[in-house]
């Protein structure tokens, strides 16, 4: 039933492969791109694509170790904080209060932009 009220939502799209690297595929067809630019998928979405473009011209500025990007906040050189959704959700809950923390601290020390993925 929820997927019948939502079915004006769905956007039917083709990648060639069914795996999920395709979707980098897909969301730079122009077309699925104007249909995701008033959602909050577009901001996600450029924020790979800026990442995806830093990692393959400046590789040595990505990392992606709690503890390099807890000494990459230090000397305040994170432009956009990417977080993996699992963090959030995980179990163990002193974990999960040590990422919140930080990125509480981080948003409001630097005011930038953060993305689930």
């Amino acid at each position: 039933r929820a997927i019948q009220e939502n079915k004006s939502q769905f956007v039917l799209c083709h990648s060639s492969s069914g795996h999920k690297h395709a979707v980098s595929e897909i969301l730079s067809d122009n077309n699925i791109a104007s249909k995701l630019s008033d959602t909050k998928a577009a901001g996600e979405v450029q924020a790979l694509a800026d990442f995806y473009t830093m990692l393959k011209n400046e590789p040595a500025r990505a990392f992606y170790g709690p503890l390099q990007c807890l000494a990459a906040n230090e000397q305040e050189a994170i432009d956009t904080l990417m977080v993996t959704d699992s963090l959030f959700r995980s179990s163990d809950l002193p974990t999960r209060k040590h990422y919140l923390v930080f990125i509480l601290v981080f948003l409001k020390l630097l005011g930038i932009a953060m993305y689930c993925l």
